[in-house]
């Protein structure tokens, strides 16, 4: 009896795809998410041209939630489609990016100052830099391990021209997939005529 695959690989043929995710999955979370980030720039849009006292606020928030939400769970979603503990490296990615949002967000709308409290946490531009670069980085470098380790395709500056930096290619495994001639269908006899048959 042949066990039943479950989670992500469930639908997954490693020569073909090489993530975790099926191919549809990743597109339609990829949808979801530009779609959101649209949907919540036309909100900002609408709360800047309708204005008012707290309109400035308003327009900052949303666009720190279009901006720095989809693209963290991107980063997590993505980590999980190379890798089953690529959500690290996704959430570390994500904590970095959300955190460097804050003061690039501030600096255009200058709600924040030193000092201030924000929830659990007190606002330092100069620290929240440092430690939204270093959870870039050290998120960047998490995801290479990881899909070096899962085989996935890889490449500095792009795959249009860019260096290929995956291991399955490295190692002879990642060159293209061809798939098995066709079979040349059968060709039926030839029905021998009635006077062949007497002879």
């Amino acid at each position: 009896m042949s066990k039943q695959q479950s989670g992500p690989q469930k639908h997954r043929d490693p020569t073909t795809n090489p993530y975790r995710m099926s191919r549809r999955r990743i597109t339609t979370w990829t949808g979801a998410l530009i779609a959101s980030v649209v949907l919540l720039v036309v909100v900002a849009v609408v709360l800047g041209a309708i204005g008012g006292d707290s309109a400035e606020s308003w327009v900052a928030i949303v666009l720190f939630v279009a901006f720095g939400v989809p693209v963290a769970a991107a980063a997590v979603l993505g980590g999980l489609a190379i890798a089953s503990w690529g959500w690290v490296a996704g959430t570390v990615f994500g904590v970095g990016w959300l955190t460097l949002l804050v003061v690039v967000v501030n600096n255009g709308f200058h709600l924040l100052f030193d000092g201030q409290a924000v929830g659990p946490v007190i606002y330092d531009e100069a620290i929240w830099q440092v430690v939204g670069v270093a959870g870039l980085v050290v998120g960047g470098v998490l995801f290479f391990v990881a899909g070096w380790g899962s085989g996935v395709p890889m490449w500095i500056g792009g795959p249009a021209g860019g260096v290929d930096v995956s291991r399955r290619k490295r190692s002879g495994e990642g060159d293209a997939v061809v798939p098995p001639s066709k079979r040349k269908p059968r060709t039926k006899p030839k029905r021998r005529s009635k006077q062949q048959r007497r002879r």
